[in-house]
């Protein structure tokens, strides 16, 4: 009939490379976790990176206009008025880190950086509260914020494919 798995860990790796379940996989990953997470589970299971890096890119595509209408619309929309007490929030704390300080003197550059960087809590949704904080139109701002993910996707492909690379030359001593 079939085999019952005991554990999760017994689960053959099929299941996360069948083109259905991986599809799920990657999207489910980078909404919650975030393009790096994605990028890295695409490459580590060889999926076909023609489509999943673009996927990775129109999804932050997608998320720009919803975190920016989030924060446009937060203190008219009674529903979302939570949303506009945390930016506030968040607004205040921002203008008094040292990195952020960093980042705002340098302008735009300073928010492809941000959306740019690996590294957790950066971020097309930093970014996107970075842009507004700056007060960029929405085109511009838009624009900046997808070079920011495209350079942020290679910068990810080039470093796993180099800790690939690396890990097979290792293994093979």
């Amino acid at each position: 009939m079939g085999h019952l798995y005991q554990s999760f860990w017994e689960v053959p790796t099929e299941f996360f490379r069948s083109p259905g379940n991986a599809f799920l996989i990657f999207t489910l990953l980078h909404f919650t976790i975030g393009r790096t997470a994605s990028v890295v589970y695409a490459i580590i299971n060889y999926l076909p990176l023609h489509l999943y890096l673009p996927l990775a890119w129109g999804y932050d595509f997608i998320q720009i206009p919803v975190y920016g209408f989030f924060l446009e619309f937060s203190s008219r929309i009674p529903f979302l008025q939570w949303v506009g007490i945390r930016m506030k929030r968040t607004v205040e704390a921002w203008r008094h880190r040292k990195l952020v300080q960093r980042f705002s003197t340098m302008g735009e550059v300073g928010i492809i950086l941000l959306c740019a960087l690996p590294i957790r809590g950066f971020g097309v949704l930093s970014a996107t509260v970075f842009t507004f904080l700056l007060g960029k139109k929405r085109a511009w701002g838009t624009i900046l914020l997808m070079i920011g993910s495209l350079l942020g996707i290679s910068i990810t492909l080039g470093l796993m494919k180099g800790a690939m690379e690396l890990w097979w030359i290792l293994k093979q001593k």
